[in-house]
């Protein structure tokens, strides 16, 4: 089975345990090396079916852009398939519960680098450190490599935050050149 029909059954997985959600699935380039790893979609990006939407959007897609990137490049999914309602953090419970999807995931896309976008993100990796530990630092992970960002939403809130991604953004620039 090549890696679409792989992730077709997984997805068809997910959506029958989760038969309820409305779940939002990882898309974009199965060939990438690079695979970015969200917090959970929230309303506009399930009713759009895209991932990152908005302001947050306009964040990361500048961000990719200084890398010499674009979602093109990658594959983006989310650790929580599912909106949250009120948009409230998932419950420990429930992203233990799609972590297995996830995991699943990365063993299907095979990425060299793993970019986690907020501590959701990286608690569905399974990574016990808080995000303010690693964060801007590349890890192995496995077989692969995990760098750690905060998630664009936060850094609308926070100026100071946002410089912290961007300077976390700018050590990615060597990281992918190695990639090649």
């Amino acid at each position: 089975m090549d890696k679409n029909q792989q992730l077709t059954e997984l997805n068809k997985r997910i959506t029958a345990k989760f038969k309820s959600r409305t779940l939002l699935f990882g898309k974009g380039n199965f060939g990438s090396q690079i695979m970015l790893v969200s917090e959970y979609p929230n309303e506009e990006e399930i009713k759009k079916e895209k991932h990152l939407t908005g302001d947050h959007s306009k964040i990361l897609d500048q961000l990719l852009k200084n890398l010499e990137l674009s979602r093109r490049n990658l594959y983006i999914t989310h650790a929580v398939k599912a909106s949250q309602e009120n948009n409230e953090l998932p419950h420990p419970k429930e992203i233990k519960q799609f972590s297995q999807f996830l995991r699943e995931e990365i063993k299907i896309l095979e990425p060299k680098l793993i970019i986690a976008l907020g501590g959701v993100a990286l608690r569905g990796l399974n990574v016990k450190l808080p995000l303010f530990n690693i964060r801007g630092k590349l890890i192995r992970f496995g077989t692969n490599s995990l760098f750690a960002t905060h998630h664009p939403s936060t850094t609308t809130k926070d100026p100071l935050l946002q410089m912290e991604m961007e300077k976390d953004f700018k050590q990615l620039v060597e990281v992918i050149k190695n990639l090649a």
